[in-house]
């Protein structure tokens, strides 16, 4: 028996109607209902911001070269307000003035996972070229740790975050 088109067209109808009928459970639960899909990190919680005047105070201590004092005022509040990037740019700023790169480059991405602004040169909070500075020395740093021990699992993590910052910065996807 030969197959004319209309048979094809027939037969290609009833697969995609049979593998349609396969799917349609997968996406829904078992009462039939659509399952709900996590949303993405920055969408998730309600942005809760940290108080103005902490923010401000770590900011001048920043400036004035008190990075230890600078780091221990940021630290409580990244954890009080953790979906507030001002405090995780700061903090990564602090630590690398502080020379602690992986720990910077980890605030870093933090804050641009939160706001994608830091590296945008239009917006008012571009600090791209401290990011920049970051990231290349964390880079560097975590190759070398890397070439020592390929292992080390700190490193790894460094380095990811490192070529993460690189992709922003670039102007390139998450």
């Amino acid at each position: 028996m030969k197959l004319d088109r209309f048979d094809i067209l027939s037969l290609t109808v009833a697969a995609a109607l049979a593998a349609a009928a396969f799917a349609v459970p997968a996406l829904t639960g078992t009462d039939g209902a659509v399952q709900a899909r996590p949303l993405p990190a920055r969408i998730q919680a309600p942005a809760v911001q940290a108080p103005p005047d902490k923010l401000a105070q770590a900011g001048s201590l920043l400036e004035a070269g008190a990075v230890s004092e600078t780091v221990a005022a940021l630290e409580p509040l990244a954890k009080q307000y953790p979906s507030d990037s001002q405090v995780h740019a700061l903090l990564g700023q602090a630590y690398s003035k502080k020379l602690d790169f992986p720990a910077a480059m980890r605030e870093f991405r933090t804050a641009l996972l939160l706001d994608p602004d830091y590296v945008d040169k239009k917006s008012g909070k571009f600090i791209g070229k401290r990011i920049k500075a970051a990231e290349k020395d964390g880079m560097a740093e975590a190759k070398a740790a890397l070439a020592n021990n390929p292992g080390d699992l700190s490193a790894r993590a460094a380095l990811k975050d490192a070529y993460y910052l690189e992709r922003m910065l670039a102007g390139g996807c998450e």
